[in-house]
């Protein structure tokens, strides 16, 4: 539960007087013609408050103000139960996630946040003022030995894949995964003069590993890959003469080829699978009619400015079942 702080000697109190009071300071006014200072002096209410709720200004709640706005936090609860609906429940953490991918998208910076990450607190206090729509509940835990995907999962999750994809063509149809590629020759067994006491190899390499992402359509249209690499900037040598992919999309949309990131982990997160979605899917999405399906296991990075998006495009998620990409070969066929 959020915390209930006490209020502080000698602190404003915004709300001194009960609703009853105020009903009957806006009816003096109306009926008896009473004005706004005789009203608020009658009635002990400040007459700012009194000004406002008889012009129907909005007015600040007076149980503290929230950080996002009510249409905000509405999108947050679109994203949790759309989410929940695919099958991959969000955390409070992915919440808090969720949040500070919002702000860090629209510039803005809290001070309340440390590092615009909100705290458990705003996590459990936006559950308590929407919780009409949303609950936490606990999920259950299963063994180790029933961690693996079941028969069941694989054939609920196909006969939900017939039912998303009927009547859909196979070009709006895509299947997307990540992979990561290593400069790390590994050692091998060489040959050196005998008696060589240190055996070493010159090899330019770093031991660090870089993300591919690729998407293709179940109808052979390869879209640009996108490259993410583990690295504070972006140099320019990195992005010169990327490949396209073939058969690669000859339209203007994936003109480019392939699209290039970086990050400090060099992981595929929240915000580069926003930018792989808005600049590599998206525009070759929106150069075809009807609704289009993406299937794929990255569900932990969606984000609200993604699902936003994929109402307003008409584009639906498929997420695999857990540790199933190796049971699922077909969700591309």
């Amino acid at each position: 539960m959020p915390r209930n702080y006490k209020r502080r000697l000698g602190s404003l109190r915004y709300v001194d007087y009960a609703p009853e009071i105020l009903e009957a300071a806006l009816k003096k006014m109306v009926e008896d013609g009473w004005s706004l200072r005789q009203a608020s002096a009658a009635h002990n209410i400040p007459f700012g408050t009194l000004r406002n709720k008889y012009m129907g200004i909005r007015t600040l709640k007076s149980e503290g103000q929230t950080v996002f706005s009510n249409a905000e936090e509405l999108a947050f609860v679109k994203t949790v139960t759309i989410c929940s609906d695919w099958g991959f429940p969000l955390t409070l953490t992915d919440l808090r996630y969720i949040a500070k991918s919002y702000l860090d998208s629209q510039g803005r910076n809290i001070g309340k946040f440390r590092a615009n990450m909100p705290g458990t607190d705003w996590a459990r206090s936006f559950l308590q003022r929407l919780k009409k729509d949303i609950r936490q509940k606990v999920a259950s835990n299963i063994k180790r030995a029933r961690a693996n995907v079941s028969r069941e999962d694989i054939v609920h999750y196909f006969e939900n894949l017939s039912e998303t994809l009927k009547d859909i063509p196979a070009c709006n149809i895509f299947n997307y995964d990540e992979t990561n590629v290593q400069d790390d020759p590994g050692k091998q067994k060489m040959l050196f003069r005998r008696g060589t006491k240190y055996p070493e190899r010159i090899c330019n390499f770093t031991k660090t590993a870089t993300t591919i992402m690729m998407c293709g359509s179940a109808s052979g249209v390869l879209l640009p890959p996108y490259v993410i690499y583990k690295a504070e900037k972006m140099w320019k040598q990195w992005i010169e003469l990327g490949p396209k992919g073939e058969p690669c999309c000859n339209n203007r949309c994936c003109s480019v080829g392939s699209r290039y990131n970086r990050t400090q982990h060099r992981w595929m997160d929240a915000q580069t699978f926003t930018d792989w979605f808005e600049s590599s899917f998206l525009p070759h999405a929106k150069s075809l009619p009807g609704r289009k399906v993406l299937i794929g296991d990255l569900s932990s990075h969606f984000t609200e400015s993604v699902l936003r998006q994929c109402r307003e495009n008409d584009v639906a998620f498929v997420c695999l079942p857990k540790c199933s990409t190796n049971l699922t070969p077909l969700a591309s066929h």
